[in-house]
This record gives structure tokens, sequence and C-alpha cells, in this order.
């Protein structure tokens, strides 16, 4: 039975290679985060008119409180529903951080038309790859609709993950993957949205770009990579020992 998350969401999972994990950990330490992160910006959240780029990237990873502390049993337990206990390497540090500032995009917001990608530069790309077995945005401000949400194309990795099988034993690197994935259209374009402390869980073969942040308020994130002990397993002998992610995958190949 699933730790954190019900049948039915799980299911759901499956379908849209996405679900929102609420209260991962506490708004406190959000909080605690982002006042950290204003340091490294060196900037002053009280003086908009220091932002002057729509986005900063800070590329580098904290071990220390209170960083890890995003790192809950909660957290863990939804990992094991997703993933499979004790098949992942658990994180120990939250980085990078794509930092996106209001004021440089009106509203409404719409559906990015380019950046689409799976992620994935720092390896090759095999559908049973295990550099990558979840995508988490960890949510550390409040987003509510217009304010910078990753943008998501439910389903997409049903595409990905034909496309990869097509091209094994070969494999493809992330660029050709994702030329690949972009003669289809993006079919349902989904802003992620959350309360500071909430993590979305996407599927490692879905397709999503930055969003536009035409909100009022600094939106942080970030988004680690999951990656795997093994190779995941598209054969197994009984079929109950698929993890959803892999299930997502041998049903999107059975279509």
């Amino acid at each position: 039975m699933p730790n954190v998350f019900s049948t039915p969401e799980i299911e759901q999972f499956i379908e849209d290679g996405y679900l929102l994990l609420r209260e991962a950990f506490p708004p406190e330490v959000a909080a605690s985060v982002r006042a950290r992160l204003w340091t490294e910006l060196e900037l002053d959240p009280e003086q908009p008119s220091g932002w002057t780029r729509p986005m900063i990237h800070i590329k580098k990873s904290f071990t220390d409180p209170p960083f890890a502390l995003a790192w809950t049993d909660r957290t863990r337990a939804a990992f094991d529903d997703l993933l499979g206990a004790e098949r992942y390497r658990m994180p120990t540090s939250l980085g990078w951080f794509p930092i996106t500032f209001p004021g440089f995009e009106s509203p409404p917001w719409k559906p990015p038309v380019e950046g689409w990608h799976v992620d994935g530069i720092q390896f090759h790309h095999h559908v049973f790859s295990r550099d990558q077995g979840l995508l988490p945005i960890v949510i550390l401000s409040d987003l509510g609709p217009g304010d910078g949400g990753t943008a998501i194309d439910l389903g997409s990795h049903k595409i990905t993950a034909r496309i990869l099988a097509d091209a094994e034993p070969d494999g493809l690197d992330v660029y050709e993957l994702c030329r690949r994935v972009a003669t289809h259209p993006v079919a349902r374009a989904l802003e992620v949205t959350g309360q500071a402390g909430d993590i979305a869980l996407l599927h490692p073969f879905m397709r999503h770009t930055q969003s536009p942040n035409t909100g009022r308020s600094v939106r942080f994130i970030c988004n680690p990579c999951i990656s795997l002990h093994g190779h995941m397993d598209l054969k197994r002998t009984n079929p109950r020992d698929y993890s959803p992610v892999e299930l997502a995958i041998v049903r999107a190949l059975a279509n």
C-alpha cells in the first residue's frame, strides 16, 4: 500500500506524470531558505528597484540547515511511493535555484511557446536510465496562478518513453531527445502552483519549461535530480514490483 498517496493519486501520476506533495516540509524552513538566498543574491526583498533581471540562477547546492531540513520523512515516504523503497538515492542538499522576478511580463499568464525540454544534460538517455528517476520541484515561495510556476505538459512523459524506446540500444543525447519530443505539439500545458513547503513530483520524462512570472512576488524554487541505485527494470517478472515511474513507461510502450 502507498505511504502518502492514495491509489487514485498513484494512477493519476502514471497517467499524467505529475503529483503535488502538499506540506512536504514546514513553511518556516522555506522562509529560512529564502532568507539565505536573498543573501546570496545580494538583493533586498523590500527594494524592488534592485530587481533588474527577470531571472537569476543560483548555481549552487547547500547541505547545511535550513536547506537539508527540506528533506523530511514525509518526502522520503512519497519517493518510496513513486520509486520503490531503497531504489533511489535520497538527496542531502538543495540546489540549483532559478529565481524569477515580477515586473517583466504582464498578465494574464499564457503557456510558454519556447524552451520546452526534458531534463538530463549530464547523462546519455535510455528508456531505462538510472541517472534521473524523479524530477521534484521544491516550492520555496507561495505560487498562485501567474506567479511563475514551472509549465509542464501533462502526459508528455509517454511521448518521451516511446521516443527513447525506439532509439535503443544506442539511446539519445539530451539535445536530440528534446528535438524529437518537440515534433509533438504541447497538448496539456499546466502551470505548477502550490504553497511554500510543497513539492511537485514529475516523471523524469516530463516535458517542461520556465514559466513567465506575471505576478507580484519573487518566485523561489529548486529542482534537484533524484537518481536511482540501478537501472529501471521494465521487464519485471511480477508486475506488482513495478514502481509507478516504471509502470508509466511500461504502459506507454504497450499503447
